[in-house]
């Protein structure tokens, strides 16, 4: 599909056909399970299931990820972790090498970075996404799960 997103809302001030995508996709998945806490066998890498570790719970509090999101999941994790190594190595090397080239670890950074950014903002972790993805689920669900930026700066991890 091409243009924007979809929005996922169902505040009355947005348009009728937006509710009612929302109000389908909320119906069509309210049986699916939630995504597993435990990360899959095949994530490797301490930070990768830190990240597994840290976000899935809150997610799983907002409703909104299910078992089917596992591999988008593991790609964000999988993906924060080459992104922290990148990083690691800038530091360690700097950003050009003794050789006079460019550390080839700022490609690499540069290239998780931007598939962090568009997975965060796909799994509800963007500040935008979250407002959205906050205000959904108040509107449709009794329980108050809280802001997921709260609960997550809650926490205390010197990781994140």
């Amino acid at each position: 599909m091409a243009g924007r997103k979809p929005k996922i809302t169902n505040s009355d001030a947005d348009r009728a056909d937006q509710r009612t995508r929302t109000e389908k996709m909320f119906s069509a998945t309210s049986e699916m399970e939630h995504l597993s806490e435990k990360p899959p066998s095949y994530l490797e890498g301490s930070i990768a299931i830190d990240t597994w570790k840290k976000i899935v719970p809150q997610l799983n509090k907002a409703g909104l990820l299910k078992q089917a999101d596992s591999t988008v999941m593991a790609v964000m994790c999988q993906q924060v972790q080459i992104l922290r190594m990148a990083y690691a190595k800038i530091m360690a090397n700097g950003v050009v090498l003794k050789d006079g080239h460019k550390n080839p670890a700022c490609q690499v950074l540069d290239s998780a970075t931007a598939k962090v950014k568009s997975l965060a903002e796909s799994l509800g972790l963007t500040p935008q996404a979250r407002v959205t993805l906050v205000n959904v689920h108040k509107n449709t669900s009794q329980e108050d799960s809280g802001d997921i930026k709260a609960k997550l700066q809650s926490e205390g991890d010197d990781k994140w």
